[in-house]
């Protein structure tokens, strides 16, 4: 059996959640479905932390489960944390 690092939820994902601590340089495997990826990580990235999985372009929706979660703030790269920095909400606003 192969162990993975992180999952995607749904293929509509653009993100994975980290299934631990992963370092930056680190190439994690990531299950979709029945299939198996690798990324290479270029930030750390904590335990249930989302990393992108395709590039994401600034103010493009991002999916975590096949639904909006939010949109990008900026660019995001390939491998790179997905989070508060980054990602801003849909749905509420923090003044």
């Amino acid at each position: 059996m192969t162990k993975w690092d992180a999952i995607i939820l749904n293929e509509a994902d653009q993100v994975a959640t980290a299934l631990r601590n992963i370092e930056s340089g680190e190439v994690v495997l990531t299950k979709s479905g029945d299939s198996i990826s690798e990324i290479n990580i270029k930030e750390e990235i904590p335990l249930c932390h989302k990393f992108a999985v395709r590039n994401i372009a600034a103010q493009e929706a991002i999916n975590k489960y096949g639904e909006p979660i939010g949109a990008a703030s900026e660019e995001i790269q390939v491998g790179h944390h997905v989070h508060i920095h980054n990602l801003k909400s849909l749905r509420a606003s923090i003044k």
